[in-house]
């Protein structure tokens, strides 16, 4: 693994920085309207971010994307776990509420948002929920079909205590199919959440974009893609990376 970094690290330095030259190079006899040189993208950046009437647009998109993705995943688990208890359950969930989900269109979800919400935070958290809950779903479904029933019935003889159970063998066994659904759903709830925020919220950092729009000011779109790209790594990196691979270790040893 960390002869793998070593080699891409440098890699994607060097990928990187060829980008930066070519959208110089592009930029620099362009109109800033048009396509802004990368410096200028990043001064934008940094007076988004020292802006404090920015910071309060950056939380509440941070907020709206997390509390989104652990309510997917709590709806997801008690779905998938719910599936498992008998046949009908399994058909309904498995045979008709994913496939619901996973075909209903995105745009369907965001119009209905602001029907029935308005203009609201709770429309954002509605089509946010709605649309990632189905990549959670499907890896939580697969995790619990991974449970060794031999394991399980031997958890079963030690102890009648089905919580219990559930939280020693079941959880630990699907537990890195829960983290991949995760990461996955992490990083479309955070296009979802812009796009949403474009259409039914007066906040957040779709809402900025949207301004930037109206004064075709590409100079603050960039940058705002940029924090988005920059919120998304962190997390990513130090939470949701570290979680994968430590439960995928655990999986191969199972």
């Amino acid at each position: 693994m960390i002869k793998s970094l070593k080699i891409l690290n440098p890699v994607s330095e060097t990928i990187i920085v060829a980008f930066c030259i070519f959208w110089w190079f592009v930029a620099k006899d362009l109109p800033d309207f048009i396509l802004p040189e990368p410096t200028e993208v990043l001064i934008g950046l940094f007076n988004l971010v020292i802006n404090p009437d920015n910071f309060h647009h950056i939380v509440i998109s941070v907020s709206r994307v997390t509390c989104a993705l652990i309510a997917a995943t709590f709806v997801s688990v008690a779905l998938a776990i719910l599936s498992r208890t008998n046949y009908i359950f399994t058909v309904i969930i498995e045979h008709n509420i994913l496939i619901v989900l996973n075909s209903f269109p995105s745009i369907g979800w965001a119009i209905l948002g602001v029907i029935w919400f308005s203009i609201s935070n709770t429309t954002v958290m509605f089509v946010e929920i709605m649309i990632i809950t189905p990549f959670c779903l499907i890896n939580c479904i697969q995790g619990g079909r991974q449970i060794d029933k031999e394991s399980k019935e031997m958890g079963v003889s030690f102890s009648r205590n089905r919580i219990l159970t559930f939280f020693k063998i079941d959880l630990p066994l699907a537990l890195p199919f829960i983290v991949a659904g995760v990461r996955i759903s992490y990083g479309i709830a955070w296009k979802i959440a812009i796009v949403a925020e474009l259409f039914g919220a007066s906040s957040g950092l779709g809402w900025l974009l949207q301004q930037a729009q109206n004064n075709a000011d590409s100079k603050k779109v960039l940058a705002v893609c940029l924090l988005i790209v920059f919120l998304f790594s962190i997390i990513d990196f130090l939470v949701l990376k570290p979680l994968a691979d430590r439960y995928s270790i655990n999986l191969k040893e199972i």
